[in-house]
């Protein structure tokens, strides 16, 4: 076994585990205590995110480059995903897993049944954390939550669950760097940390570019939907009842057709190049930390790193009014069966901005942490 203390982190709704009755709570108790009669050894199970000794293990943890001895056991639930900070915590566990080649550390539980998960998105948008999710060995304990906890099906499971755990304990690599392969690498001639930097550099407008027009995209939305909003006002005054607002409605529809598509696109794309990349980016970034650099080394990293905490800033600003405008959204798809899947797929794609948000945002927190002397360009 690893010498580090292994360390899970249970990343669940506090009303999820009041709706069943302290069930999510009482699971990560026993699979502890499982876990210590296999192993001999404790493990700890950080419960209450909110909590200080929550924040400084987790900061610890991903800051200290992963081992094989910390998990984030995410309890999957429909009000799990629709949890922001249930989501962040498995996007930058993911990304630092990935980044050391560890994915087996995230281990999920799907607890209520998530139709994507098992069935894909089908008629609905897709679900980047979904897919991250899906990408894993989750465990299936839909049926065995509703099993009495002291059957021998549920301590079964239980007893599996924590063999498993102390499994990828033994099993795991030990850590690994990953580096960001530039798009023209060549076997013959891999890139230096130079050029891996510029490949970076380069993508970091890019992004910042695609934010700027999903922003214009969304206020056109806005435009339009404040446009409906008058004209049924003008109905209702001359007394068109609901068939007037029917027909605003089905104009609305089809003037949110281009737009729609195209912030649906946008959405899907900033995320996937954030997520690709991320692993590769926080490499980066560790390796920078630990490694004595040359001085025109330095003077690159600093450049990329002011880049990175000058994207966060622009688009942090963007993603809170993202939020706003699809919390008002959501409200307004209630009131039309019409609109309701363009607006379902409008929010999916805010959502896909805001995810991505998180992964910027830990980038410019690992950069604000490495220490390279001054600035020769000041």
């Amino acid at each position: 076994m690893a010498n580090a203390q292994p360390v899970g982190f249970w990343s669940y709704t506090h009303r999820d585990d009041q709706l069943d009755g302290g069930r999510i709570v009482r699971l990560s108790e026993r699979i502890a205590n499982a876990f210590e009669i296999i192993t001999s050894e404790p493990l700890e199970i950080f419960l209450d995110k909110k909590s200080i000794e929550w924040g400084d293990a987790w900061r610890l943890r991903l800051d200290s480059a992963l081992t094989g001895t910390t998990f984030l056991i995410p309890i999957i639930t429909p009000k799990f995903l629709g949890s922001q900070e249930c989501r962040r915590e498995v996007i930058k566990f993911s990304g630092h897993a990935a980044s050391l080649g560890l994915d087996e550390l995230l281990l999920p539980i799907h607890y209520v049944n998530v139709p994507q998960l098992t069935e894909g998105p089908e008629n609905q948008p897709a679900d980047e954390v979904v897919e991250l999710i899906a990408r894993r060995q989750w465990v299936d304990w839909r049926d065995l939550r509703l099993e009495d906890e002291d059957s021998p099906g549920y301590r079964q499971a239980v007893h599996k669950l924590a063999l498993r755990l102390s499994e990828i304990i033994e099993t795991v690599p030990a850590e690994m760097s990953v580096k960001v392969p530039a798009p023209n690498q060549t076997a013959e001639e891999p890139p230096g940390f130079i050029e891996i930097m510029a490949e970076m550099e380069e993508a970091l407008p890019a992004w910042m570019d695609t934010v700027q027009k999903f922003a214009g995209i969304i206020a056109l939305i806005g435009e339009e939907t404040k446009w409906a909003t008058g004209e049924m006002a003008t109905s209702d005054s001359r007394g068109g009842g609901f068939a007037g607002r029917m027909r605003v409605t089905e104009e609305l529809a089809t003037r949110l057709v281009d737009p729609v598509e195209k912030v649906d696109a946008l959405g899907s794309k900033y995320w996937a190049e954030l997520a690709a990349i991320d692993p590769g980016v926080i490499g980066i970034i560790r390796q920078v930390a630990k490694d004595d650099l040359s001085a025109e080394d330095k003077q690159t990293a600093r450049d990329f790193f002011k880049e990175i905490k000058e994207l966060a800033a622009v688009t942090r600003e963007t993603t809170g009014h993202l939020q706003e405008f699809s919390d008002n959204v959501g409200q307004a798809s209630l009131g039309s069966r019409r609109l309701r899947p363009q607006f379902k797929t409008i929010q999916a794609a805010v959502q896909k901005v805001i995810d991505g948000q998180t992964i910027i945002n830990e980038w410019s927190r690992l950069a604000e942490d490495v220490d390279l002397g001054d600035d020769e360009q000041s």
